[in-house]
C-alpha cells in the first residue's frame, strides 16, 4: 500500500463519523505508511489479520446495539426492603455459611422453586418424611460447613423403601461421625427426574460487588467451565440472555428426546437470585441451587 493511499484513508476517516478499518497484509510491518500514517491516526482502526478485523467490528456493533437499547435495571430496583428480606435476615449471619436446608429456605423466600424435602434427626423420622415426600427419595447429610457431600459419600439417591431409608440414615450419620462432620440433620428429598443439571450462584466480587453466575454442570461446573455472569439487579429477559451465552445451551431444549421446559425455571432462578443483593443489607453467602 502506498503512502498516499494510506494518507487518503486517514483523510477519509477524518471526514466521516463512520468506522474505517484497514487490514495491513504486509508481513513486515515496518513500512512508514503502516507505522506512522495508519497507526498514528485516531480515526482509523488498523489490523494485521482479516479475522481480527471482523471480530473487532462485531464487538463494536454489539456494543453500540447494547448501549442504544440499554435501560439501567437500577431504575426499577426496589427502594424499600422486599417482604422476603425479613425471612432472609433470619437465616443469614455475616461470615457464616448456610446449610443446604437453610439455603433452600432462602431460595423459597425469594420465590425460587426447590424440591420437596424434610430435615430429620432420627431414622424413624426419615421413614415418615419419605412417605410424605414420596418415593423414590434422595437422602443427604446437611450441615453449615458441609460444602462437598458427594466426595464424602454423604448423598444417596434412588431409595424406594422404608428399609432402605432407615439403613441409609444410619450409614450417613456413621460416615459423618467418622469424618468428624457436624450435622444439623439428614435431608430426605424429592428425587427430581430427567432434566439438565445446572448451577446458580451469588458471590461478592471485589470490583463489581454482588454478582450472579449461571452455568451447566452442577457438581461438574468447574470441569465444564460453561458459565455466564451478570451484575444484579436484572430481570427475566437478561437471565434468558445468560442462558443463551452457554456453550451447552442446546441441552436445555433436549437432545434426541425432548426434556421438560427448563429454561423458564432456570431464568427465573437467575433473576430471582439477582434480587438478593439488591434489597438486602446482609452479606449473602455463596449459594448454589441445582434445579
Amino acid at each position: 500500500m502506498s503512502d498516499k493511499l494510506a494518507q487518503d484513508l486517514v483523510d477519509a476517516a477524518e471526514a466521516t463519523d463512520k468506522l474505517v478499518c484497514v487490514v495491513w497484509g504486509s508481513p513486515v510491518g515496518t513500512e512508514e505508511a503502516y507505522r506512522t500514517t495508519l497507526l498514528g491516526s485516531s480515526r482509523v482502526a488498523t489490523f494485521r489479520t482479516f479475522g481480527n478485523c471482523i471480530g473487532a467490528v462485531k464487538a463494536y456493533l454489539d456494543h453500540h446495539r447494547f448501549t442504544a437499547s440499554y435501560r439501567s435495571p437500577l431504575d426499577e430496583a426496589p427502594r424499600t426492603p422486599s417482604p422476603s428480606l425479613r425471612k432472609a435476615q433470619a437465616l443469614m449471619r455475616p461470615g457464616r455459611r448456610l446449610s443446604e436446608h437453610a439455603a433452600k429456605q432462602l431460595l423459597r423466600a425469594y420465590g425460587i422453586r426447590v424440591p420437596r424435602e424434610q430435615l430429620v434427626t432420627s431414622a424413624a423420622a426419615a421413614v415418615r418424611a419419605a412417605g410424605l415426600v414420596g418415593y423414590p427419595v434422595v437422602m443427604k447429610a446437611s450441615g453449615a460447613q458441609l460444602a462437598h457431600k458427594t466426595e464424602l459419600g454423604l448423598v444417596k439417591v434412588g431409595l424406594t423403601s422404608a428399609s432402605q431409608v432407615r439403613d441409609t440414615y444410619r450409614e450417613l450419620t456413621d460416615i459423618a461421625r467418622y469424618e468428624s462432620v457436624d450435622l444439623d440433620g439428614i435431608l430426605v428429598c424429592q428425587m427430581v427426574g430427567r432434566g439438565v443439571e445446572m448451577v446458580v450462584g451469588v458471590t461478592h466480587d471485589e470490583l463489581f460487588g454482588p454478582t450472579v453466575t449461571v452455568g451447566l454442570g452442577g457438581v461438574l461446573v468447574e470441569v465444564l467451565n460453561d458459565t455466564a455472569v451478570r451484575v444484579p439487579p436484572f430481570g427475566e429477559r437478561e437471565a434468558r440472555s445468560m442462558l443463551g451465552e452457554l456453550r451447552g445451551r442446546a441441552l436445555l431444549d433436549g437432545v434426541r428426546a425432548p426434556l421438560p421446559p427448563t429454561s423458564t425455571p432456570s431464568s427465573r432462578s437467575s433473576s430471582g437470585s439477582s434480587g438478593w443483593p439488591s434489597n438486602s443489607t446482609a452479606t449473602s453467602p455463596n449459594s448454589t441451587s441445582t434445579p
